[in-house]
C-alpha cells in the first residue's frame, strides 16, 4: 500500500512539475488589471504610472523606459505635441494632439510578433476623442531601421469602467469608450521573412484622451530556458522517480 502510495504521489508531482515547466509560472498581470500576457510573449515592457509624481514633461521627451517590465529594453518617447504627465497619467489641454514612438533597438532572437496594448480613455461621442483608433492614430510598426510603417495585422477592443482623473468618480463601461486596445503585429500574416533585430511603434493621442499605460511584448516560438526553481523541481521530481524505482527493485 506504501509502495503504491508513493508512485501515485510521485506520479502526481511530476506531472505538476512538468506542466509548470511547459506553461511557465502564472502570474498577474503587473502594467495593469485589463491587460493580458500574450502567449509565445518571451519579454515584456510595462509602462504605468506614467503620473506627474513620477515624470516631467522633459523625461517623456528625452525617452523613458519601461518600468514594470524590462525584458525588452524598451523606451517610451514624445515626439510632437503636449502630452504631459499629469495627476492620473498622460493627458493634453490644447493643440492637435501628440505623437509617440516606442523603440526597441535590440529585439529578441527568433522574433516572431509583437503585441502592444494601451488603455486609454477617451470619448468617441460627441467630443471626437478616439484614443488610438482614428485613423490619424493607428499604430504602425517599422523595423531594422526601414521605413514600412505597418499597420498591425489584428486589433481588440474593450470597453472598461475606469476612475475619471479630474472627479475621482467611477465612470461605467460605455460603448463609446473603447480603452483597453490591443494591437498584433504577426510576421508570417504580414510577409516579414527577414530577421526583425530593432523596431519601433508609431502612434498619436487626441486632446483630453486620458492615457493611464502600455505594455509591449516580443513574441517567439523558441522554447523559453527553464528558470532556475523550475529545473530545481524537475531534478527533485526525478529523484523521487529514482528512489522509487529502487525501493520497487529491493522489494522483487
Amino acid at each position: 500500500m506504501l509502495q503504491k502510495h508513493l508512485r501515485t504521489s510521485a506520479t502526481r508531482a511530476l506531472i505538476a512539475v512538468a506542466t509548470i515547466a511547459a506553461t511557465g509560472l502564472a502570474h498577474a498581470n503587473a502594467t495593469h488589471s485589463a491587460f493580458s500576457d500574450p502567449a509565445d510573449s518571451v519579454a515584456t515592457d510595462g509602462f504605468n504610472n506614467l503620473t506627474s509624481a513620477r515624470l516631467t514633461a522633459a523625461d517623456l521627451v528625452a525617452g523613458v523606459a519601461s518600468n514594470t517590465e524590462t525584458d525588452g529594453n524598451a523606451v517610451l518617447t514624445r515626439t510632437s505635441g503636449g502630452a504631459y504627465p499629469a495627476s492620473s497619467g498622460l493627458y493634453q489641454w490644447s493643440g492637435s494632439g501628440s505623437t509617440f514612438a516606442m523603440s526597441v533597438s535590440n529585439a529578441v532572437d527568433g522574433l516572431t510578433g509583437i503585441v502592444f496594448q494601451s488603455y486609454i480613455n477617451v470619448s468617441t461621442g460627441a467630443n471626437g476623442i478616439f484614443g488610438l483608433l482614428s485613423a490619424d492614430n493607428l499604430p504602425r510598426l517599422n523595423f531594422n531601421g526601414g521605413e514600412q510603417f505597418l499597420l498591425a495585422s489584428t486589433q481588440t477592443s474593450e470597453n472598461l469602467g475606469y476612475t475619471d482623473f479630474f472627479t475621482g468618480q467611477f465612470v461605467a463601461s460605455d460603448p463609446n469608450n473603447p480603452n483597453h486596445v490591443t494591437f498584433t503585429w504577426d510576421f508570417a500574416s504580414l510577409g516579414v521573412t527577414v530577421p526583425v533585430d530593432s523596431f519601433t511603434i508609431t502612434f498619436a493621442t487626441d486632446n483630453h484622451a486620458q492615457t493611464t499605460a502600455f505594455q509591449l511584448d516580443q513574441l517567439s516560438v523558441a522554447a523559453p530556458v527553464p528558470e532556475p526553481q523550475t529545473a530545481a523541481m524537475l531534478l527533485g521530481g526525478m529523484a523521487v522517480i529514482s528512489l522509487i524505482a529502487r525501493r520497487r527493485k529491493n522489494l522483487n
